[in-house]
């Protein structure tokens, strides 16, 4: 119970600080991108503690029930306005609470997939493969497939604490650890010290092992 406990959590911290997708879009947006690294570090400070605060406070609130049922608050939100005599306030709450949530993953999945979109277009639509012709509508028609394939995902009951933890075990530990520490060594492998390699190998590593653990455990409480 503990493995599952703490891999499953693993996949959801990887998913909660998933924005691999977004680093080059934001510094190229940049005005001055030569600030990146120290705008960086303020933005993965705050978000952890608002993290570290939002699950402390939820635990204190709730206890063990937290997103019991389906690995969402809003569940003890709305329990939880059941035994209120302002019940319709505690209703609007809730529904603020999932409006914000639909749209900061509607927004931040939209600027991921900018740059994947863009390199998976361009290789489409190299000489020997698709024709230009009326490409403007058949990136649309790979954009739209893309986002029915997501809502078909949304709409196919699984539990959304399931979703978060198996897209941050599998995908998530592919673009925060594996795929950079491959791109680093393959750049610069030859200018690093042994330790300095060792330890980018150990990063590699233990995402690989936990990443592959969590998706192991997500996918058997899925399909039992």
């Amino acid at each position: 119970a503990v493995v599952s406990t703490q891999s499953t959590g693993f996949g959801m911290a990887a998913f909660a600080f998933e924005g691999a997708g977004v680093v080059i879009p934001t510094e190229s947006s940049m005005r001055k991108p030569q600030h990146f690294n120290k705008v960086l570090v303020f933005v993965l400070v705050c978000a952890t503690c608002m993290y570290i605060a939002f699950g402390v406070l939820l635990y204190i609130a709730f206890g063990p029930q937290t997103g019991l049922s389906t690995g969402q608050i809003t569940d003890n939100l709305e329990q939880f306005a059941n035994h209120r005599t302002d019940r319709n306030f505690w209703v609007f709450i809730q529904t603020i609470v999932r409006f914000s949530l639909v749209l900061g993953i509607g927004m931040s999945v939209t600027v991921q997939l900018i740059v994947v979109l863009d390199i998976f277009e361009k290789e489409l639509f190299k000489p020997g493969r698709l024709s230009e012709n009326n490409a403007f509508w058949k990136e649309n028609i790979l954009r739209a497939t893309i986002t029915l394939i997501g809502l078909a995902l949304a709409a196919s009951g699984l539990s959304f604490g399931h979703m978060v933890s198996l897209t941050g075990a599998f995908s998530g530990t592919l673009m925060q650890f594996i795929f950079p520490c491959a791109c680093y060594l393959r750049c610069f492998g030859e200018e690093l010290s042994l330790a300095a390699k060792a330890s980018v190998w150990l990063m590699a590593l233990v995402g690989a092992v936990f990443g592959a653990l969590a998706t192991y455990v997500t996918l058997i409480e899925i399909f039992t």
